[in-house]
C-alpha cells in the first residue's frame, strides 16, 4: 500500500472508540498491584528537617536517618517519600556520602560555577530592593549576599529526590545516602519531606 493510504488506515483505527477497560478479578488486582486493594488508602504526612551548615561556601550533609526517621514517624509501608530543599541555594541529591568523594564535589562544583566570575546578579547597584524592606534600599543591599553561583548550581544539581517506601524501608542502594548540599554557607537551612502512601 501507499503512505497515503496506510496514513488513511491509521487515521481511520484511532478515530474508532477504544474498547472498554476489563477489571480485573479482585484476586489478579491484588497480585499484581497490591498498593491499589480496595482495604488501602493514600496516606500523606509532610516534615521538615532543619541543620545548620556551619562550613563556608559548599559543603555536603548526609541526612539519610533523618529521611529514615520521617518515614518511620510517618508510619507508611508503602509509597513514596519525596525530599524538598526549600532554598534557592541548596540543593538535594542521591550520591555516596564518603568524605574524599565529598572534598571532589566541592571543589568541582568551585570550578563548574566560580564565585568570582562576573555574574549580573550580583549588581547589587543596579537590582531593585524589595519595596517593603526594613531600612530601606540601602539596609537590603548591606546583608544581601553576591551568590549568583550558588543559585546557577542549584539549577543544575536539583532540588528534590523521590525514593521508594517498600515495607517501611527506602530503597536505596548499598552506598547510596540522601544530601543535602549547602551552596552558599553557613546558614540555617530546612528541607522538607513528604511520605506518601499505605499504612
Amino acid at each position: 500500500r501507499t503512505p497515503l493510504e496506510r496514513m488513511t488506515t491509521l487515521t481511520s483505527a484511532l478515530a474508532r472508540p477504544a474498547a472498554p477497560l476489563r477489571r480485573a478479578s479482585r484476586r489478579g488486582a491484588r497480585a499484581r498491584h497490591p498498593l491499589r486493594a480496595a482495604s488501602c488508602s493514600m496516606c500523606f504526612e509532610y516534615t521538615q528537617l532543619e541543620r545548620d551548615t556551619k562550613a563556608p561556601g559548599v559543603s555536603l550533609h548526609d541526612i539519610t536517618e533523618d529521611v529514615r526517621s520521617a518515614v518511620s514517624s510517618a508510619g507508611i509501608k508503602n509509597g513514596t517519600v519525596t525530599v524538598l530543599s526549600r532554598h534557592t541555594t541548596t540543593a538535594v541529591t542521591i550520591n555516596e556520602a564518603e568524605p574524599r568523594l565529598m572534598d571532589d564535589v566541592r571543589v568541582f562544583l568551585r570550578k563548574l560555577a566560580p564565585p568570582d566570575d562576573f555574574y549580573l546578579h550580583n549588581d547589587l547597584h543596579v537590582r531593585e530592593a524589595p519595596p517593603d524592606w526594613p531600612g530601606g534600599p540601602d539596609a537590603w543591599r548591606a546583608q544581601e549576599p553576591e551568590n549568583c553561583h550558588s543559585h546557577l548550581l542549584s539549577m543544575l544539581v536539583g532540588n528534590s529526590e523521590s525514593i521508594p517506601v517498600v515495607d517501611g524501608e527506602l530503597m536505596l542502594g548499598t552506598w547510596q545516602s540522601v544530601m543535602l548540599v549547602e551552596l552558599d554557607g553557613p546558614r540555617t537551612r530546612t528541607v522538607g519531606v513528604q511520605v506518601a502512601g499505605v499504612k
